[in-house]
């Protein structure tokens, strides 16, 4: 992430130079972020991430940093940072919706406007200032799509699987939902049923309630943080009776959405840009889950061993070669992974990380099943 968003950075300077300020001479860039509100423990570390970035390629930048938190505030942001800064370019916003806004206002105002996290596919439709490095959010749904069917449909005999798309009602949500519509049924999977709601208002039970009457096999998620741990909750609260649940962005993906939950994110799979073998090379072993039982995972906390096709039957694990006895901790150490104390994890992943799993290790406090946001 710290490599990219320095290249964002080189990027961002290289077009500046070419313009006629001195070499010398301190640059101003602005930075929208959401540092406050239900968004601000992301937009914090990516401002967090910029901030390195900037030290990493020793610069002489300044950044002038503003909240925002509505789109209204975001594209304000824009126009208070080009008028009064005049800024040459904008690094932002985190939040897909925010970046809408805050992207189109700047190529009306013919500024550059680099977004580093919002994945929404409208942001550089049809822009000539608006750049990014992310994935798109279309991109980010088919790789659950390939997820579900290269690794969790292996061993589960399911011979006509379905899948259920829980999403926000915004751009963000419509991105990553819309790319999983679209790959789904090429792959033989029956999404039958997209479940929209508003994250500032929104029944977790009723959610709940109308996936159990879907009857799906697994869940697409593509929430925010707080009404992804609700919903996730009103899930198990209720029995509904899920294989799996898989997101590749925003809670799904956070550290934070498996140290709220604890054991009870066992089951839930989050897929970020650096994650496992969607984006990495093949692995040397054929993948297969590892199922338990959800009721005792709900229950108590144990992931007790269970066939793919018994009833409450979840995949918990992605078992690639050995099964490792977990410590307390989500650590990953020579291409091997293993969670919390009740899981036996098999692994062996191969992870596209510039660094060598096989000299370094890295402990993180989660619960989450696969490796997330490394880098």
């Amino acid at each position: 992430m710290i490599r990219r968003l320095a290249l964002a950075i080189f990027l961002v300077m290289l077009a500046v130079a070419c313009g006629s300020v001195p070499s010398n001479h301190e640059t101003v860039l602005g930075a929208i972020y959401p540092l406050s509100g239900p968004q601000a423990p992301g937009g914090k570390q990516e401002l967090a991430g910029v901030q390195a970035a900037l030290r990493v390629s020793g610069a002489n930048v300044r950044l002038q940093v503003i909240d925002a938190t509505t789109p209204e505030e975001a594209s304000a942001a824009v126009d208070r940072l080009v008028r009064d800064y005049h800024v040459p370019a904008i690094l932002g916003t985190y939040g897909s919706t925010l970046s809408a806004s805050a992207s189109a206002r700047a190529e009306e105002l013919k500024t550059v406007y680099w977004e580093t996290g919002a994945v929404a596919d409208p942001i550089t439709v049809h822009r000539h200032y608006v750049f990014r490095t992310v994935a798109t959010g279309s991109a980010l749904g088919r790789m659950a799509v390939t997820f579900t069917h290269d690794v969790l449909l292996t061993g589960s005999n399911l011979t006509a699987p379905r899948a259920a798309i829980i999403r926000v009602d915004d751009i963000y949500g419509r991105s990553v939902g819309g790319g999983e519509q679209e790959l789904a049924d090429s792959m033989g999977i029956n999404v039958v049923d997209v479940i929209e709601y508003s994250p500032n208002a929104f029944d977790a039970n009723v959610i709940a309630a109308r996936l159990a009457q879907d009857r799906a096999d697994f869940l697409w998620d593509v929430s925010y943080l707080d009404d992804g741990v609700a919903i996730w909750q009103a899930i198990l609260r209720n029995h509904v009776p899920v294989k799996a649940a898989v997101g590749t962005s925003s809670a799904f993906c956070m550290p934070a959405f498996g140290a709220q939950l604890g054991s009870a994110a066992i089951g839930v799979y989050g897929l970020a840009e650096a994650t496992l073998g969607i984006s990495s090379p093949p692995t040397l072993d054929p993948p297969s889950p590892w199922w338990v039982d959800a009721h005792r995972l709900a229950e108590d906390g144990v992931a007790d061993e269970a066939q793919a096709d018994a009833e409450g039957a979840r995949a918990a694990a992605t078992a690639l070669a050995q099964r490792l006895a977990a410590g307390p901790a989500f650590a990953v150490q020579s291409s091997k992974v293993a969670v919390n104390k009740y899981v036996k994890f098999v692994s062996n992943l191969v992870f596209p990380l510039s660094l060598s799993l096989e000299s370094q290790s890295m402990t993180m406090p989660i619960s989450l099943l696969l490796c997330i946001g490394l880098i």
